[in-house]
C-alpha cells in the first residue's frame, strides 16, 4: 500500500445525500442536458475567481488566457470538462463537493469582501454540481488550487459517500470526468455537445472548446486553429454607445424567426429591488404562428448569461407574445426550476416591469411616427387587445394607444378622441362589430346614426368583443352595441302618429309576434331604422350578434336565444305587408324576417320561395 492511498479518505456526504441527490438527479431540472450548463458554470465562476485574485495579489502569475475545454471521449463512455480557474483544496473539495447546497461561490464572494460588480458569479445554492448524477455513474474531480504545490482526486457515485486523496495533477484548475450512463449516450455525441453549449452557455465570458477523439484522428494540420463554440459575448451587457445598428439587427435575427430590421430596439438596465438588463425588440413583420394555440412568447431568461428558459410563460404576458429579446438577472438562482419560477416574485415582477416598458414605447411610436404605428397596430393590435380581456393593471396603459375604425371619420381614433370629439349627452361610445368596415357601414343598424352624424366605433377584431361588454366602460362612457337592446340617443327619431295609425301600427305588431313566435322573440318598431324596411337585434341581456356567429363559427355552444325582428312602420315594404287581408298577411308576413336576415349577410332557409314571394307582391 503507498502513503498515497493510505491518506485516501472516505467520506459520507454530510447531508440526507440519497434524499437530496435523488431530488437534484431526478426532480430539480426539467431537462437532462442542463447538467452541462450546471458544470460550465463552475467552471466560469472559477475562471472569475482566479482572474479577480490574480488582480488584487501581485505576486501571482496573472492566466494570459482563461479558458474551458469540453472532451469527448466515445470508446471510454466518457465527457471530461477542464478549466484553468482557481482550482481546488482538499478541504475546498469536502467544503464544496462534500455537502448538498452549501455555495462555495457565496462562501467565497464573503470572504473576499466583494463589492457588488466587482466580480461576476453565476452559481448561488451549490448544488448545480450534483446534475453531473442525472448523466453519469461515477464523477471524478482532480484539481490543484492556485496557491497550491499539492492536487487531489475527489471521487462519488452520487450514492452516499465520496473519496479524496493527492493525486498528480500538474495544471491549476480542476477537471472534471463524468462516466456516462448507458442509456445516455446522446450527451458523447460532439454535434449534441455543442449544440448545448450554444443554447445555454453561448454568452459565458470565457471562450469554451469541444473536441473528441475523433478529432485526434481526423485531424491532419497539428496548426489548425481551434474554434470557439461560443460567443463569449452578451450584447445586451454591452454599453449602448459601443453597440452598431447593425450588432443590434443581427442580434435580432438570431433570437427571433424574422430577417428584417426591427421596428424598435428597447434596451435598458434596471437597478433597484430587482436588478436586470433587458434587450428587446418590437417587430415590423408577423411571426406565422402569432394566432396558434400552443404559441408561447419568444423572450429568453438569462442569470448571469447563462440560459435558463425560453419557455416561462410569465415572464412577459401571452398578448405581448410577439416581442422578441433576453432578460439577464442576477437575482435568480440557476438552479431553480421551471415550475418554480412560474409563481417565483423575481420574475412577477420584472414581468410587470417588462409589460409597462413595452406599453410605454408603443406609446411613444404612436406619437412619433403615425404610419409605422399604424403598420404595427395593423398586425399586432388585435393581439395586443387580448390584454383588455385579461384581469390586470395595464388596461388604462393599453388604451392609451388603442385605436379604432369609425363611422365618422376615415381615420382611427383612440377611445380618448372619442369621448373628447365625438361626445354625447347619454355618456355613451356607440359600437357596432362585424367583418369589415364597408359592411358594418351599409349595416341597417347604423341608418340613425349616420342620418344623426352620431360616431359609431366600427369594430372588426373579434376579441373586442369580448372585452367591451366586460369592461363596460370607459372612464365615464358605456360601450353600447347598437345591435343589442333599445337605443337610446335622447330623441324620438320619429314624428308622432295619428290615433287611428298608431292603433294599425299596434295590431300589425301584435299580429307578427303572434305569426313569427316560432322564429322571433319579440318585434317592435325600430328607432334604428331609416332606409331599410326591417332588421334583427339581439335583446339586452343576450349575446351580441355578431359574437354569437364567431362563436358557432369555431364549434363552441351558445344558447339558443332568439331575436328581436325590428321594423320600419314607415317603409313601402312594411305598408304593403300591412295592408293585406288577414290570408295574404300570413303568406307574406315572414318576407320581413328574411329580408332581416338577408341584411345580416345571413343565409335563407328557402331562397327560392323568399324571391317568389317578392314577385308575388310586387304585382299584388
Amino acid at each position: 500500500m503507498t502513503k498515497q492511498q493510505a491518506e485516501k479518505k472516505t467520506v459520507k456526504f454530510e447531508t440526507e445525500v440519497s434524499k437530496l441527490l435523488d431530488i437534484v438527479a431526478n426532480s430539480l431540472y426539467t431537462e437532462k442536458e442542463i447538467f452541462l450548463r450546471e458544470l460550465i458554470s463552475n467552471s466560469s465562476d472559477a475562471c472569475e475567481k482566479l482572474r479577480y485574485v490574480s488582480q488584487t495579489d501581485s505576486s501571482l502569475n496573472k492566466t494570459n488566457q482563461f479558458e474551458i475545454r469540453i472532451h469527448i471521449h466515445e470508446k471510454n463512455k466518457t465527457i471530461t470538462i477542464t478549466d484553468n480557474g482557481i482550482g481546488m483544496n482538499e478541504q475546498d473539495m469536502q467544503s464544496n463537493l462534500g455537502t448538498i447546497a452549501k455555495s462555495g461561490t457565496e462562501d467565497f464572494i464573503k470572504k473576499m469582501g466583494d463589492k457588488k460588480g466587482d466580480i461576476n458569479q453565476i452559481g448561488k445554492f451549490g448544488v448545480g454540481f450534483y446534475s453531473s448524477f442525472m448523466v453519469s455513474d461515477q464523477v471524478v474531480v482532480r484539481s490543484k488550487k492556485y496557491d497550491s504545490e499539492i492536487s487531489f482526486l475527489w471521487t462519488s457515485d452520487g450514492k452516499g459517500t465520496f473519496s479524496i486523496e493527492k493525486t498528480e495533477y500538474s495544471k491549476v484548475g480542476t477537471e472534471i470526468t463524468l462516466s456516462v450512463k448507458k442509456d445516455e449516450n446522446e450527451f458523447l455525441s460532439k454535434y449534441k455537445i455543442e449544440e448545448i453549449v450554444k443554447k445555454y452557455s453561448d454568452f459565458v465570458p470565457f471562450p469554451i472548446f469541444v473536441s473528441s477523439e475523433d478529432d485526434k484522428k481526423e485531424k491532419k494540420d497539428k496548426e489548425e486553429k481551434e474554434i470557439q463554440v461560443n460567443s463569449a459575448e452578451a450584447i445586451w451587457l454591452k454599453e449602448k454607445s459601443k453597440i452598431k445598428d447593425e450588432d443590434y439587427k443581427n442580434f435580432y435575427n438570431q433570437t427571433s424567426s424574422f430577417y428584417d430590421e426591427p421596428l424598435k430596439t428597447i434596451h435598458f438596465k434596471a437597478e433597484g429591488v430587482v436588478n436586470y438588463t433587458s434587450l428587446l425588440f418590437l417587430p415590423k413583420s408577423q411571426p406565422q404562428d402569432l394566432y396558434h394555440p400552443d404559441r408561447k412568447n419568444n423572450l429568453k431568461l438569462y442569470v448571469n448569461k447563462v440560459f435558463i428558459s425560453d419557455k416561462l410563460d410569465t415572464l412577459i404576458p401571452a398578448w405581448l407574445r410577439f416581442i422578441p429579446g433576453v432578460v439577464d438577472t442576477e437575482d435568480l438562482s440557476l438552479n431553480i426550476s421551471r415550475e418554480i419560477l412560474q409563481n417565483n416574485a423575481v420574475i412577477n415582477k420584472i414581468s410587470s416591469a417588462l409589460t409597462k416598458r413595452v406599453l410605454k414605447e408603443i406609446s411613444d411610436l404612436k406619437k412619433k411616427n403615425k404610419i409605422e404605428f399604424e403598420e404595427f397596430w395593423k398586425n399586432f393590435g388585435p393581439v395586443i387587445k387580448e390584454g383588455l380581456y385579461e384581469f390586470n393593471d395595464f388596461h388604462d396603459k393599453i388604451f392609451n394607444f388603442t385605436v379604432f375604425n369609425c363611422s365618422e371619420n376615415n381615420e382611427m381614433i383612440t377611445l380618448d378622441d372619442y369621448v373628447t370629439k365625438y361626445s354625447n349627452d347619454n355618456k355613451k361610445i356607440y359600437y357596432i362589430s362585424g367583418e369589415n368596415r364597408e359592411n358594418l357601414m351599409n349595416s341597417p343598424q347604423m341608418e340613425l346614426f349616420k342620418n344623426k352624424k352620431i360616431n359609431v366605433l366600427l369594430v372588426t377584431d373579434p376579441v373586442d368583443e369580448f372585452w367591451m361588454p366586460m369592461k363596460m366602460k370607459f372612464k365615464d362612457y358605456e360601450f353600447t352595441s347598437i345591435t343589442k337592446g333599445e337605443i337610446d340617443i335622447g330623441e324620438n327619431p320619429k314624428n308622432e302618429k295619428d290615433t287611428k295609425e298608431s292603433k294599425e301600427v299596434s295590431d300589425f305588431i301584435k299580429y307578427l309576434k303572434d305569426h313569427l313566435k316560432d322564429k322571433v322573440k319579440d318585434v317592435k318598431i325600430s328607432k334604428r331604422l331609416t332606409k331599410s324596411a326591417s332588421c334583427l337585434v339581439a335583446d339586452e341581456n343576450d349575446m351580441d350578434m355578431h359574437l354569437k356567429k364567431l362563436m358557432a363559427a369555431n364549434n363552441q355552444t351558445t344558447n339558443d336565444e332568439k331575436r328581436i325582428l325590428e321594423i320600419n312602420t314607415d317603409h313601402s315594404l312594411v305598408l304593403k305587408v300591412q295592408s293585406l287581408n288577414k290570408e295574404q298577411k300570413d303568406k307574406f308576413s315572414e318576407i320581413l324576417y328574411d329580408h332581416a336576415k338577408l341584411m345580416e349577410g345571413e343565409n335563407l332557409d328557402d331562397p327560392k320561395k323568399y324571391t317568389n314571394l317578392i314577385t308575388e307582391l310586387v304585382s299584388l
